[in-house]
């Protein structure tokens, strides 16, 4: 009994400490580093079609990542091989971000290639991550688990720009700062690994749900069950209204992170210094957000709570939009670190609670399937708009109402019937 207890205390740290590696891609890949990178040094930062560029390397890794998340989840299901393909999809992660190092100016369609092969491996993943976490954790305990993941992988985010900083401070004027950012990406490729050991080693792997023996029996078999899960789909209505509306908010919250340090650096006139300054500021503010949200979730519900963070990423919204200067930049900004913890920790656990036990995997799949075809469109949209009108002002309030249409679905959903219809 208490080797049992050790086992789930050990599988819930490394499932926590993935979150920790991982953090690691988002903060310095999708919004610090490489994205700033990509707009200044490959596309050059006097090219007005930089932001349509980026729009569009985040809507193929989101096309990619939509089309396979839900046969990837019915394959984990039925093979009982989640963890394996959690490892699979991490190492090509880290091996395309590694590579990003030989991605320099002109080198446009190379850096695309490899920005959506180690984007798409990185969300695939998260099937796989997701689908663990009704493993390490209870009924009463998985909204607390939830924050504490994305809380500790806040923490994974700050000290990897901490010791990426040295190396961001340099301007992208001369070949010494191109080569210092180039060099951050291979500290963050090894960041990923190491970091995602733990849940490779200590993550309990599922038993298989049926008797195939070939890859090709499973994917097979993966087809299947999502045929099944559509043609039932009436069975889970108040879950299906809730994917459809993380299907909206996520895509406005993709948008924000694909596109805040351009916003900041071009629109409001952020140095590089002065924006690792402010991620390192966010990462800080997000940590106590997204922990809050999961005990508020356990006390108050996860449908208001998310309520509630909705409300906040309106006003974010705005106050982006009109923000006149850095001072007023930076509240936005910590008003966007907390609903960006809190939206997604409480969102992860209110998917668990209202998925059936024995599709979990398919379920998430079918989440991250809403959040991530949605997400093609937003970061395109974005850059579109910005290249149409001149403006990343406009560029953000063309993302407001993804946020107005996820706040008043959420207003609908009976999450008591949910649960019940899920047998959870």
């Amino acid at each position: 009994m208490a080797d049992d207890r050790f086992g789930r205390k050990r599988a819930t740290a490394a499932w926590c400490l993935y979150d920790f590696a991982n953090s690691s891609y988002t903060t310095l890949i999708v919004t610090v580093a490489f994205a700033v990178y990509f707009r200044q040094v490959v596309v050059d930062a006097a090219d007005n079609r930089a932001d349509q560029l980026w729009g569009l390397a985040n809507f193929a890794a989101m096309l990619l990542v939509a089309v396979a998340s839900p046969i990837l989840g019915a394959l984990a299901d039925y093979s009982g091989r989640r963890k394996l393909l959690l490892i699979l999809t991490t190492l090509l992660s880290v091996a395309a971000t590694a590579a990003l190092y030989t991605a320099g100016p002109g080198d446009i369609a190379w850096a695309m290639l490899l920005f959506v092969l180690a984007t798409a491996c990185f969300e695939a993943g998260y099937v796989f991550y997701n689908a663990f976490l009704p493993d390490v954790s209870t009924p009463e305990t998985v909204g607390r688990v939830s924050g504490w993941g994305w809380g500790i992988g806040y923490v994974g985010g700050l000290l990897c720009i901490l010791v990426c900083k040295p190396l961001l401070d340099q301007p992208l004027s001369g070949p010494d700062g191109v080569a210092a950012y180039q060099s951050s990406f291979l500290i963050v490729a090894a960041w990923y690994l190491v970091f995602s050991l733990p849940a490779f080693l200590w993550l309990r792997e599922s038993p298989p749900q049926g008797a195939v023996r070939s890859w090709f029996e499973y994917a097979s078999a993966g087809f299947r069950r999502v045929r099944h899960t559509l043609t039932h789909v009436r069975r889970y209505r108040e879950t299906a209204k809730y994917i459809l509306a993380s299907l909206l908010f996520t895509d406005g919250i993709t948008t924000v992170v694909s596109f805040a340090g351009i916003y900041a650096t071009t629109t409001i006139g952020f140095s590089n210094r002065e924006m690792v300054f402010l991620f390192l500021l966010l990462n800080v503010v997000a940590l106590p957000g997204s922990l809050a949200a999961g005990y508020l979730a356990d006390r108050a519900g996860a449908r208001r709570t998310i309520i509630l963070t909705l409300v906040l990423w309106v006003a974010v919204v705005i106050a982006a939009a009109s923000a006149t200067g850095k001072p007023m930049f930076w509240a936005m900004a910590c008003g966007a670190a907390l609903g960006m913890g809190s939206t997604q920790a409480v969102g992860r656990s209110f998917m668990s609670q209202i998925s059936p036990a024995s599709r979990q995997s398919e379920f998430f799949g079918f989440y991250v399937l809403s959040g991530k075809f949605a997400s093609m469109f937003g970061p395109l949209l974005f850059g579109s708009v910005s290249l149409w009108s001149g403006s990343q002002r406009l560029a953000v309030l063309s993302i407001l109402p993804l946020f107005l249409g996820g706040l008043g679905l959420m207003f609908w959903i009976d999450d008591r019937k949910a649960m019940e219809d899920a047998g959870q």
